[in-house]
């Protein structure tokens, strides 16, 4: 398949500090349970940004507090906002921001609060050294240079008809597991249809395919789906989920519709229907407005892209957003600032 965009995450990297030689069983239980629950999910707000004027990088500050009180009371839980936060039971306080802990990391941080709260040290919780930062970064496996891995030994390489199948069946060898039998050709069909435009063949798609008897009959499948407009509209729809792509502000108190965001989000179907090579695609969402609108001979319209930064979630704590158009009590009107 000529298809090369991929959809890759960002890593971040924290660990903590080197850990003294004896730890009680409070100290020991904070760094298994509780201090990976605060950097995984309470540490890219809460230290250096401080949204709510809140930081969980050390003890001491969640003692503070932010704007609303202290965040612990040490051995009640019932009395401290980081429980109350997490735990979602009040509607204006609920973190993280976009999501919900495991019902477990809840239940740790409420025991590690019962115990007291224990730091060992009074440590905080810190980033890597920038060197060292960077360096782990670099050998996180999306940010290696591409090669040709070795390929695996197998027990039944009659089924292999791909160097791909060769470390499918090496997985399912490994579990003591077969491949299930071939499907038919209508049932292949239905299944790629699916997977890459979201939905189901025509009932002439599916004839032409039952008689095409050609060994590129399903090759020319694939090339037909990934040609089609819907291809960008099915697989787009996941990536303006990674970047919290919204068509109102759904935290204010407002009915804010915007107005162009389908601006945007007609810029990532055409992107993936254009098959713009994921370097550029990730440029033009920063700086669209600033990029070069050709490149090897094809021109993109790229300025689209600026978007991402206007139709995602806004950090009332950190900045406030625009202006918006406001709806009138008794008006359905929207007058337009943007």
């Amino acid at each position: 398949m000529k298809r090369t965009m991929r959809l890759l995450g960002a890593c971040l990297f924290l660990i903590r500090q080197d850990l003294p030689a004896q730890l009680t069983d409070a100290d020991q239980f904070f760094e298994s349970r509780v201090r990976p629950v605060l950097v995984n999910n309470c540490h890219a707000c809460h230290t250096t940004t401080q949204m709510g004027g809140l930081r969980v990088d050390a003890r001491d500050h969640l003692l503070k507090g932010g704007k609303t009180g202290p965040a612990i009371v040490p051995g009640k839980p019932e009395e401290s906002l980081l429980i109350r936060a997490v735990s979602q039971t009040d509607p204006r306080l609920k973190m993280p921001m976009g999501g919900r802990l495991e019902k477990h990391e809840i239940g740790d941080l409420i025991q590690w609060v019962k115990m007291g709260a224990s730091w060992p040290n009074s440590s905080p919780i810190q980033s890597v050294s920038e060197a060292n930062r960077l360096s782990q970064q670099k050998d996180f496996w999306s940010f290696r240079p591409l090669r040709t891995p070795p390929l695996p030994t197998v027990k039944s390489a009659g089924w292999i008809r791909s160097p791909i199948d060769r470390f499918i069946l090496a997985k399912l060898e490994a579990q003591g597991l077969e491949p299930v039998r071939l499907a038919d050709k209508g049932t292949l069909l239905r299944r790629a249809t699916l997977d890459l435009i979201g939905l189901p063949p025509t009932p002439k798609e599916l004839e032409d395919f039952l008689h095409d008897g050609s060994p590129s009959a399903f090759k020319a499948v694939v090339e037909r789906l990934l040609a089609s407009p819907h291809y960008g509209e099915r697989w787009g729809r996941y990536w303006l989920d990674v970047a919290r792509y919204g068509e109102d502000d759904v935290r204010s108190d407002i009915d804010v519709p915007y107005p162009n965001a389908w601006r945007y989000r007609d810029w990532v179907i055409e992107a993936l229907n254009e098959d713009m090579p994921y370097d550029r695609f990730v440029r033009a969402q920063i700086a669209g407005d600033l990029l070069d609108q050709s490149a090897s001979g094809q021109v993109y319209r790229l300025t689209g892209g600026t978007g991402f930064f206007g139709l995602g979630p806004w950090y009332y704590d950190i900045a406030q957003p625009p202006n918006h158009p406001r709806r009138e009590p008794m008006n359905e009107t929207i007058e337009s600032t943007h």
